[in-house]
């Protein structure tokens, strides 16, 4: 058994298993023929990957979602906004745990004034990632413009207590005090701000209010006279990296994509390279330029350019993760999860980042540490039976058998068809050193079901079944099972395993019950890697799938 599902992740789901289950929107269709060449390519490009994806028969719904995203990124950035909506909208629907859809779709419902709808998402977007500091002053001034002061309040206080350097925060604050014709309140907040953004002048304005609620009404004037158009900003990697979109060279964008999609990395080098050198310090080529280096086989290269975007734009959880599958391609293991960690810091809904920070903690030997992440995996993707299976071994692996206990039994109701999950949950309560935790009868029955429903079980669940006996003080039974088990990996000549089972053939002899389910050295404590394959940016999806994997971490 462990051996078949080692490092195993879920298969992709096909699109009858659940793309059906989401109900999407139709797609209005712009018109095209007012606009730029290469922007009218750019929107075609877009518009025929999505087609071709949703065609696909294995296509998954975040593979879906991550489609209709780019289609509306693309709209988005050159203002079709019904279109960019729907798009939206769909994404969200096929990816609800994906951060950037409803972030993006509250974005540009406040672009829009529509700001009921720009609260809804954005709070969803919060919910997904409570710390992020544009999610909150962007909700905080949706709230302000609703009227919901005290909730804008609470958004932007909480906005400065992750960094007391937000001016648009501290705008905020100020803004909300003047309405309330807190005077002194407002001035404090408002100085503050101006302080820290002097660019931001069109704080000027409600400064001169605030003096003149003051009775001052010569610094009142001098503000008055020195209003403009600034306004507080906050970095926003996300607007960005969509903006991204239309200030990089479109001829240059659509070749080093088609040359990505047709395999021919090096020229999209070429291409991403001459993007990177008139882009300046835009981030955005420079995460194509890292993905094309990589998938040529420049790992350095590739690293090289991660790493100055992380200088230019810190808190790029994709640029982690994909530093940590190259590290890991790199045999570097604590730069690999020192960047995963970074990746589920930066981004809490990542699935991917979790897990694999998991398992590469669990092969390192800090179990205690793996135990959240992989409830953070199940609380993502209640469907993921290995992230189930595992979150419980790690409990196991730290005796914290309760807990391992309760975990196994709700993975076996959430996932009935799961034998992996029912022979886990038999063996520990077969063989679990906490005496409490051990039931015989109970262990004895789902093995006994698993053994029926298997025409041809395997060697571990036959193993469970010999505890079980013993847990029930059917010894020779259990000596007599186990007895056979030794001759048949010895004709195998896996002495190996021969010998591990002689420890437990001996205690059934002497009458005594097996209190070790699992051996420290089993493999299930040190799950292999997988499949690792790098993320496309934000920016563009249109390289989404087209990287190679990382091979198997070595043992």
């Amino acid at each position: 058994m462990w051996g078949t599902i080692q490092g195993q992740q879920e298969p992709a789901v096909t699109v009858g298993e659940r793309i059906s289950a989401p109900k999407l929107v139709a797609i209005p269709q712009p018109k095209l023929s007012d606009v730029e060449a290469d922007v009218k390519e750019q929107i075609e490009a877009a518009s025929s990957a999505l087609q071709a994806t949703s065609q696909k028969s294995d296509v998954s719904q975040e593979q879906l979602a991550e489609a209709y995203g780019r289609m509306g990124e693309i709209y988005h950035v050159y203002d079709f906004a019904d279109a960019a909506v729907a798009c939206y909208k769909n994404a969200c629907a096929l990816a609800p745990r994906e951060f950037a859809w409803p972030y993006y779709l509250g974005r540009l419902y406040q672009e829009q004034r529509g700001i009921e709808n720009s609260i809804s998402y954005l709070k969803i977007a919060q919910e997904l990632r409570p710390k992020d500091l544009p999610v909150l002053i962007n909700l905080g001034n949706a709230y302000f413009i609703d009227d919901q002061l005290e909730a804008a309040k609470t958004l932007f206080e909480k906005a400065l207590q992750l960094d007391n350097s937000q001016a648009a925060a501290e705008a905020g604050l100020g803004r909300i005090a003047l309405s309330e014709r807190d005077y002194v309140t407002a001035i404090r907040s408002l100085e503050k701000a101006l302080k820290l953004q002097p660019q931001a002048t069109s704080l000027h304005y409600p400064l001169a209010l605030a003096y003149r609620g003051t009775h001052d009404m010569t610094r009142a004037a001098a503000h008055l006279q020195a209003q403009g158009p600034g306004k507080p900003e906050v970095a926003d990697p996300l607007m960005e990296e969509l903006q991204g979109l239309k200030r990089t060279q479109m001829t240059l964008w659509v070749r080093g994509n088609r040359a990505m999609e047709e395999g021919r990395y090096a020229d999209a080098v070429t291409v991403y390279g001459q993007m990177v050198a008139s882009a300046k310090d835009d981030p955005l080529p420079r995460i194509y330029l890292g993905t094309a280096l990589a998938l040529e086989g420049d790992l350095q290269g590739a690293i090289a350019q991660y790493q100055l975007i992380l200088r230019l734009t810190p808190g790029n959880a994709r640029v982690h993760y994909n530093l940590a599958v190259i590290y890991l391609q790199l045999s570097s293991m604590p730069e690999a999860i020192e960047n995963f960690r970074a990746a589920v810091t930066y981004d809490p809904s990542s699935k991917l980042a979790h897990f694999h920070l998991a398992n590469l903690l669990m092969r390192s030997g800090n179990y205690q540490e793996s135990i959240p992440l992989y409830a953070r995996v199940v609380e993502l993707s209640p469907e993921n039976g290995f992230a189930r299976l595992m979150v419980s071994m790690a409990l196991i692996r730290v005796r914290r058998f309760s807990e391992a206990k309760t975990a196994l039994e709700e993975g076996t109701v959430a996932l009935p068809e799961n034998t992996d999950l029912a022979s886990t949950l038999a063996r520990l309560l077969a063989a679990c050193p906490d005496r409490a935790i051990r039931d015989g009868p109970r262990a004895l029955r789902l093995t006994e079901k698993l053994l029926k429903d298997q025409t041809s079980p395997d060697l571990d669940l036959v193993k469970t079944y010999a505890m079980a006996l013993a847990s029930m003080g059917r010894f020779r039974e259990a000596a007599d099972l186990q007895g056979r088990l030794i001759a048949e990996v010895e004709s195998a000549k896996r002495f190996d395993l021969a010998s591990e089972l002689k420890e437990d053939f001996k205690l059934y002899e002497r009458g005594q019950v097996c209190t070790l389910p699992w051996r420290d050295d089993d493999p299930i404590f040190t799950p292999q890697l997988g499949k690792l394959n790098l993320l496309a940016p934000k920016g563009n999806h249109g390289l989404a799938g087209k990287a190679p994997a990382c091979p198997r971490h070595p043992d």
